[in-house]
């Protein structure tokens, strides 16, 4: 537990500094996400074991770090298109050798990997002025909603919610996780009024994202963990002491960051 919260608060340190060099500087926040992606995909491939086949290995990596590169264009369809369209070919060429199924799992989850923090990229070149918050509400409505369940479930949790995927989530735990991650937009819309000062900001629209994103987090949190359990893994790295690597900490978020991005095509959040 001490080791999981001395890790969490270096972790948000770092993600505070970027958070307000970004605000100046939006191609930090672009190459900040590039580098993550590259991580987490490079996490994701070795949990298959896939860093030992260069020919799908290095791809992916480049694969990762250019689209969120590139998300704030229209160029970004470039990699992701060459990406694709070489794992088939790869799939056609090396037959022989290289499984099928080794090629779809690669090319799925890098490109969801990538395509998801795109969308948070693109949203922060959207609204440059307002770029850290829609970080902030990004990442931190899944990881309060994840650490909401977490302790929870430490302290009050006794019926599982998926005991064969994963046995240490319950059903208590989750209940306080989609409730602290729909209320903590409340402190997150204050918060940034405040810092913004003249600015309308749409509560009601940031309970309801933040309501379906802590239910959506539990999902991508699950997702991630069966992938482990079919690969035989306890965690994707050990990066993050406590909390094992990057992709364990971003599982919750990826499928969130869509959803906001949506939900921001058809609603004002902050104005």
């Amino acid at each position: 537990m001490k080791t999981r919260l001395i890790t969490a608060g270096i972790w948000a340190a770092l993600a505070i500094v970027l958070i307000v060099i970004g605000s100046f500087a939006t191609i930090v926040v672009t190459i900040a996400l590039s580098l993550v992606n590259v991580l987490i995909c490079g996490e994701y491939l070795s949990a298959k074991k896939l860093h030992k086949d260069m020919k799908l290995f290095i791809p992916g990596l480049i694969c990762a770090f250019l689209i969120p590169m590139l998300s704030m264009t229209e160029a970004w369809l470039i990699p992701l298109f060459v990406y694709v369209f070489g794992m088939f070919v790869l799939s056609v060429v090396f037959h022989k050798t290289v499984k099928t199924e080794d090629v779809m799992f690669a090319m799925t989850g890098v490109v969801l990997l990538s395509v998801s923090l795109s969308a948070l990229n693109a949203l922060v070149w959207s609204d440059k002025e307002h770029a850290a918050f829609w970080i902030v509400f990004a990442l931190g409505v899944p990881w309060i909603a994840d650490s909401a369940a977490y302790f929870a479930g430490v302290k009050f949790g006794k019926r599982k919610l998926c005991p064969e995927i994963s046995p240490n989530k319950t059903v208590e735990g989750a209940i306080a996780g989609v409730l602290g991650g729909t209320l903590v937009t409340l402190l997150i819309g204050l918060i940034f009024k405040l810092i913004y000062g003249q600015v309308t900001v749409y509560f009601w629209v940031l309970l309801m994202v933040g309501f379906i994103n802590s239910i959506v987090s539990i999902f991508g949190d699950l997702t991630f963990s069966v992938i482990k359990r079919n690969c035989k893994i306890k965690d994707y790295g050990s990066i993050m002491p406590g909390h094992g690597g990057m992709l364990d900490r971003f599982d919750s978020v990826v499928f969130c960051i869509p959803v906001l991005y949506i939900f921001s095509i058809y609603f004002y959040f902050i104005l």
